[in-house]
Order: structure tokens, then C-alpha cells, then sequence
């Protein structure tokens, strides 16, 4: 009798439990460097070897698969850097991988994942906000939801996401909006202080993101039509300030150019080449900008948002306007356009975004004489005794018949 022939090593073991069901067993490499044997069952012998094989195939990729006693803090490695940073832009993984070290590493990093519970979890995030307040601990549990619901795709055991199951109460601050006074206030003053006065005009009559301002290019214009398509923002990243996609397709739809806007953009473009021809006619470094951007700086490179910001509070501090920032110009269009009685969904197409329900809690919240007139309204209605009483007589005589 031939001897039983060997499994090779590394090609793991399919078994019958006592169950009837299958078991296959692979080691396996961890996020932390260690190998593990990790388990994988299946009804048949042929799903337990097929879930076999890929075990082994995403071991011979040198892709890490976890197993169900790693802890929260060897699942935020593996989240982070598997799933968040190919997939995410930038900006969303650094503030991923911030909430992660400073929040919720050191109060449920050792903490086994599949084993976490929504008491232990309660305790740990009402901790944090006692001591970090309680919008970052909102914050740093929806970054815990997000990882949770990306390690229940995994086949390591984990059948629900505690978070849904803790809340945290938080008041929602959007910030705040100008009216159409202070709007007008702010606009003659950058006309006057500021050669980037006409960000601030696509700013405030478009609601655009202050990264979707600096990466405007030429090609994205169209002055004569008076149409502009937004397709991409600027961006810090590792290689520098880029250019990247906007998140959704919802905001790269085209907008209707104000009339007000198209004299300025003119003027920008004679500025841009006017500072191009003194610069080199001086001797003076000048960056020759390959994707055309609308707004540079004096020595031709792109305008980035954090420049934008700085120009918007020297501005705000010259005029002696109230606190505001870019996020709040935007909001402030929204408002307005709600004053206006402009539709909604007509809004929400401005403004570009994917849910109506944005729109409206967080944009266009109602100015305080609109919400003195409509209770005016209501108050008018419901002042009409004649009418009342004509009312209350249909309904006797029906109930009479």
C-alpha cells in the first residue's frame, strides 16, 4: 500500500466536523507582521476548499487576513492602510487616521474586536466626551462605525456593528450665514482689497467649495455661453497641493455663469498674462502652469485654499465684518437663495449636493423674518372666527346625518 500522500506545507487542512460540516484551517500573515491559523467552514467540501484556496492565494499576495482575535488596534492598521488610504482621498484619511490615534487607540485599541460590547463601547466614548467634548466624540464614533463596517465584509466572525447601538448627543453647529447686506459689504470690499475678488464672487452667488475655486481651470469656462463645469478641487496631499476628483458625480453637474462674474474672469486672464510677460521680461521665477488654472499666485502658481482663507479673513478684519469662513460664504448663498423662495431641489442643484435633506438642515436654514412671517401666516390663518364657526357647522350636519 502506497504511503498517504502530504499536503504540501503552507496549503492548509480541510476537515468534517462532528457537525457535518466542513472546516478548512490555513496559516495565515496578520497585519502585525505574526502568522495565525485562521478557519474558514462551509456546508460542502468543495465551498471549504474553495474558501481554502483563496486564504492561500491572499497569503501568497502578501495581503495580511485577520482573524477573530485581533484586537481594535491591529484592525485600525490593517483599515487604515488597506482599505481607507487606496480608496479615500487624502483629507479623509488623515482625519481617519487622526480620530484613530488620538481617540479611539488609546481607550479601545487592546480591546478584542469581535468581543466588543456596547456597554464597554458607551463607557469609552462618554469618557471621551467628558474629556474631549462631546462633537468629538461623535466625530471619532462614526470613524469606529466605518471601520466596524468594513471588518464585517471580512470573514473574521464580526456579525454586527456595536455603534449603532451607541449614541452620542451633539448639537449640530453648521455655522453661521450673512445676510444680503453683509454679503454686499464683503463683496465691495474685496473688489477694492483683493485681486482674487472674483473667488469670492463665485464664492457667494454659486455656493462653490473654496477647493473647488482653486482648482477651476480655463478649460472649465465657458465666458461667452456663461456656463462653468466644476470637475476637480485642490487638495494637500503627500506630493504637494494636486488637483483631485470631486467626491461625488452629483458636483461636477454644469452652472449657469452669473452676469456680474464674467467682466472679472476677463480680468483675471489679462492679470494672469500681465504678470507672466513682467516676470519674465525681469528676470523674475515665474511657474509655467500646464493644467491652465483660473487663479494663480504672482508667480504663477495655482492658488490653494489655504492661501484663499487667509485672503478672506484679512479682508473680513479690514472691513470689520463678523467672523466667518469659506464654508460659511457657501452657506450664506444657500440661505439667500431659500429668502428668495427659490425651490429646493432648485437649491440643491446649486449647491450641488446629493441629498435634498443636506440641503435644508445643514444650508438653508430659514432667515428670522422668514420665520416671523410664516408665523404671522399661521397666525392670520387660524385668526378667522367666521370661518371656524362656518367649519364647525358642516361637521354637526354631517354628523347629524
Amino acid at each position: 500500500m502506497p504511503p498517504r500522500k502530504r499536503n504540501p506545507n503552507g496549503s492548509g487542512t480541510v476537515t468534517k466536523r462532528a457537525d457535518g460540516r466542513y472546516q478548512a484551517a490555513v496559516y495565515v500573515p496578520q497585519p502585525d507582521g505574526t502568522t495565525k491559523r485562521k478557519y474558514a467552514y462551509g456546508k460542502t467540501y468543495e465551498e471549504c476548499d474553495r474558501k481554502r484556496r483563496e486564504l492561500i492565494d491572499r497569503s501568497n499576495g502578501g495581503i495580511p487576513t485577520p482573524t477573530r482575535d485581533m484586537t481594535l488596534g491591529q484592525w485600525f492598521d490593517y483599515w487604515l492602510e488597506i482599505v481607507v488610504k487606496p480608496n479615500l482621498a487624502a483629507n479623509s484619511y488623515r482625519a481617519y487616521e487622526t480620530a484613530v490615534r488620538h481617540h479611539l487607540r488609546p481607550r479601545l485599541g487592546s480591546k478584542i474586536m469581535v468581543r466588543l460590547g456596547v456597554k464597554e463601547l458607551r463607557g469609552a466614548i462618554q469618557a471621551l466626551a467628558e474629556d474631549e467634548g462631546a462633537k468629538t466624540a461623535k466625530r471619532a464614533l462614526r470613524v469606529l462605525s466605518a471601520a466596524l463596517t468594513a471588518a464585517m465584509v471580512e470573514d473574521i466572525g464580526l456579525t454586527r456593528n456595536v455603534t449603532k447601538l451607541v449614541h452620542v448627543r451633539a448639537s449640530t453647529d453648521s455655522g453661521k450665514s450673512w445676510d444680503a447686506v453683509t454679503v454686499l459689504r464683503f463683496l465691495a470690499a474685496a473688489r477694492r482689497l483683493t485681486p482674487y475678488y472674483p473667488t469670492f464672487l463665485l464664492l457667494c452667488l454659486l455656493g462653490l467649495r473654496r477647493a473647488e475655486v482653486c482648482g477651476l481651470r480655463w478649460e472649465n469656462i465657458d465666458l461667452d455661453n456663461r456656463i462653468i463645469w466644476v470637475e476637480q478641487q485642490r487638495q494637500r496631499a503627500s506630493a504637494g497641493t494636486i488637483d483631485a476628483e470631486l467626491k461625488t458625480e452629483t458636483s461636477k453637474a454644469p452652472l449657469p455663469l452669473p452676469a456680474q462674474c464674467i467682466a472679472p474672469l476677463r480680468w483675471t486672464r489679462m492679470r494672469t498674462a500681465m504678470l507672466r510677460e513682467r516676470a519674465i521680461s525681469q528676470g523674475k521665477p515665474w511657474f509655467e502652469d500646464p493644467d491652465g488654472h483660473v487663479f494663480v499666485t504672482r508667480t504663477g502658481r495655482p492658488l490653494t485654499p489655504d492661501q484663499l482663507y487667509l485672503v478672506l479673513q484679512r479682508i473680513i478684519r479690514v472691513e470689520g465684518l463678523t467672523k466667518m469662513n469659506p464654508k460659511g460664504l457657501r452657506k450664506s448663498c444657500g440661505t439667500l437663495l431659500v429668502h428668495l423662495r427659490v425651490h429646493p431641489r432648485i437649491v440643491k442643484t446649486i449647491l450641488r449636493h446629493s441629498r435634498i435633506a443636506t440641503t435644508m438642515d445643514i444650508y438653508a436654514e430659514a432667515l428670522d423674518q422668514d420665520v416671523v412671517e410664516a408665523v404671522g401666516q399661521l397666525d392670520r390663518l387660524l385668526r378667522q372666527p367666521a370661518r371656524i364657526r362656518e367649519l364647525e357647522a358642516g361637521s354637526d350636519l354631517e354628523t347629524a346625518a
